[in-house]
């Protein structure tokens, strides 16, 4: 299991952050927790774009190849 600093997926302004752990596995990235500042679990309020976001952050920052869904491409940009 590893932890990583990414963009809090609630916050419009992207000035804060939320710790997020995860998994790398055959699958791809499977996320497990995202603790905000106060330490609580946001994960299970996200939508799966959000969810998917922290996945290509995740996969940017390491620079890594791991598929982010297998089950459809990845999203970037701004969602609209």
């Amino acid at each position: 299991m590893f932890t990583h600093s990414c963009l809090d997926p609630h916050d419009p302004f992207a000035e804060r952050e939320v710790q997020v752990e995860f998994a790398i596995d055959a699958s791809g990235i499977r996320l497990i927790a995202a603790r905000d500042a106060e330490g609580h679990d946001i994960l299970p309020d996200l939508i799966d774009v959000q969810r998917d976001d922290l996945r290509c952050e995740l996969a940017a920052r390491a620079g890594c190849a791991a598929p982010v869904r297998p089950d459809r491409p990845a999203r970037t940009g701004a969602v609209h």
